[in-house]
């Protein structure tokens, strides 16, 4: 396992026996730790060659609707260019919180794109549902 460093609400390890990034948010982030955070998270990625990210949010809220936005539209668009291959991000949620995200369609939507959107992406409250479904996306890349 490698630890990257973060600051205080995000840990990122990368996991080389599952060859997993793995990122917890430790609390609830204002928006400008969210954007930051997803940028440390790339940086990790690129670092250690790894297109498959295993996201846990239980423990921070739901970001602002303009904070969401860049997220589907500017940030994770462009994950597939930044590393070269399709990521895959398994997001772990709290169940109220993956209630918020079933209600708006853009994370329904973003669920729904084909190969060439450069990123997929599931929302999960169970950690080994959201594992399982990175390595299912690790045997369908073989």
């Amino acid at each position: 396992m490698r630890v990257f460093a973060a600051p205080d609400y995000l840990t990122l390890q990368y996991r080389s026996d599952l060859n997993f990034l793995v990122a917890r948010w430790m609390r609830p982030v204002s928006d400008a730790e969210t954007r930051q955070g997803y940028t440390l998270i790339l940086a990790a990625a690129r670092d250690c060659h790894s297109p498959y990210w295993l996201l846990d949010g239980r423990r921070r809220q739901a970001a602002e609707p303009a904070t969401t936005r860049w997220g589907l539209e500017e940030f994770f668009p462009q994950l597939g260019a930044a590393l070269g291959q399709v990521v895959s991000m398994s997001q772990l949620l709290s169940p109220s919180y993956q209630a918020l995200t079933d209600t708006q369609v853009v994370f329904q939507q973003a669920e729904q794109q084909g190969p060439t959107q450069g990123y997929h992406m599931r929302r999960f409250n169970d950690e080994t549902q959201a594992v399982n479904w990175l390595r299912q996306q690790q045997q369908g890349a073989s």
